[in-house]
């Protein structure tokens, strides 16, 4: 996570932006934004112990900027290099959303309350960052689970309503998948206090789903253990493969898990290794809206999978490394197909196109992923244009972002492909996978 200010100074030549990184050693940076022209180096970078320090620190840098005549600008993408050509100053309510964030990292309970109740009548309240925040706070002092709860899912129903509409939100710098997983990870909490496991349960697999985090595997491990006795396996398989980062201490005691491990270890060379999860199978409406939203139709064996495995994972598991494949659900597409091209370059769409063609037969417009492995950029996609190759399947990963590979006539190709090369232990194929053999 990083937290971003920009500050903005007439005539722009020396505008700074100051960047707070939580983390095991929190760092506050200072960066001088000057293009063009020859880069400077940064004018501050301090660590810390702890990270009341490092806010405290942030708070005091921003504060001096502003004494010595800079304005706080509307920026937030942390990345950014050059504040001009005409910088806004920053709403007082989203100084105010900013407060409260720093606040709910290092501010005692009693603190965020009165930022929250400074911002009750203003429009921070309307902001998923806001709601969020509230719910965490609730959560945190130990108040009523169903009006925590109503907070996290107004924040959760109106995050889902600006992507659907494609409107802004003020989050501050927070990446987008964050809040989402933040939001449903309060959400999980709160619904276990109150005795619901299942909807605790759907939650944190959304809040996994939307940014994997150990804390947040470990937590759905628990309550996998705890209440769901069918699928402790599950369970067991997190903790197997990230148990050393923390978390995860209670399961691996169990006797129980020493024979999971023993089970493990046994697994033979020629165990086929893979196994199909399944959250929810699509529904007819389900794929009709996804072609509606796509303006296209899926191909024939692809749809008939998205009805009887739809939001589901591949899993692998050998005796040293697990992976999963996970498919998206019908309603992920459309946006999953935007993010991909956003990648390839929205900018150069029609050369890209081009060059896709001469390639490999199919325009990079027409590529729609459907498929990515647990915490790698790369994905199986699979072409909806018309024509020859209609249906197609390839292997894409951003670190060749105008490359394919592995292609496949049909998805029932590719789905045979992978699963043949696991139980060969083809190197590529675990590759894409993210596993890496000896």
């Amino acid at each position: 996570m990083y937290l971003a200010k920009f500050f903005h100074r007439s005539p722009g030549d020396d505008d700074r932006e100051l960047l707070l990184i939580p983390g095991a050693t929190p760092m506050v940076i200072g960066i001088h934004m000057y293009e063009p022209g020859p880069s400077k180096d940064d004018f501050l970078r301090e660590e810390f112990s702890d990270l009341k320090a490092a806010v405290a620190a942030f708070r005091r840098h921003a504060a001096e900027l502003a004494a010595s005549g800079y304005f706080e600008t509307t920026h937030t993408q942390y990345t950014l290099r050059n504040l001009l050509p005409d910088p806004q100053p920053k709403s007082d309510w989203q100084k105010g959303l900013d407060d409260l964030m720093l606040a709910a990292l290092s501010a005692p309970l009693a603190e965020q309350e009165k930022l929250l109740e400074t911002l009750r009548d203003t429009p921070a309240t309307d902001e998923p960052l806001y709601l969020w925040l509230a719910a965490h706070h609730g959560y945190a002092a130990d108040q009523d689970n169903d009006q925590v709860i109503a907070l996290a899912e107004r924040g959760r129903d109106t995050l889902t309503a600006h992507r659907a509409a494609k409107t802004a939100h003020y989050a501050w710098s927070l990446y987008e998948p964050e809040l989402t997983a933040r939001t449903f990870e309060v959400l999980s909490r709160t619904q276990l206090r109150a005795g619901n496991p299942a909807a605790a349960l759907e939650a944190i697999e959304e809040a996994d789903k939307a940014s994997p985090s150990q804390d947040r595997g470990a937590l759905r491990a628990t309550i996998l253990w705890d209440h769901f006795p069918e699928r402790q396996e599950e369970a067991f398989d997190a903790a197997y493969k990230c148990h050393e980062y923390g978390g995860y201490e209670d399961i691996i005691e169990l006797p129980a898990y020493a024979d999971y491990v023993a089970r493990r270890k046994r697994i033979s060379k020629s165990d086929k290794a893979w196994r199909w999860h399944t959250r929810k199978p699509a529904s007819e409406d389900d794929l009709r809206q996804a072609e509606q939203e796509l303006g296209a139709k899926l191909p024939k064996d692809y749809r008939e999978f998205l009805t009887k495995y739809g939001d589901s994972e591949l899993q692998v598991r050998l005796p040293d490394n697990s992976a999963e494949l996970c498919f998206y659900r019908p309603t992920e597409l459309a946006t999953q197909r935007e993010n991909l091209l956003g990648f390839i370059g929205r900018d150069e769409q029609d050369e890209a196109d081009a060059y896709f063609r001469e390639e490999y037969g199919v325009a990079a417009s027409d590529l729609l992923p459907i498929a990515e492995p647990t915490q790698f950029s790369r994905c199986l996609v699979i072409n909806l244009g018309q024509g020859e190759r209609f249906g197609w399947c390839f292997h894409w990963d951003h670190d060749g972002a105008w490359e394919l590979e592995h292609a496949a006539p049909s998805f029932d190709a590719a789905l045979k492909a992978l699963t043949d090369g696991i139980e060969k232990r083809d190197a590529t194929t675990l590759k894409f996978l993210g596993v890496y053999l000896e």
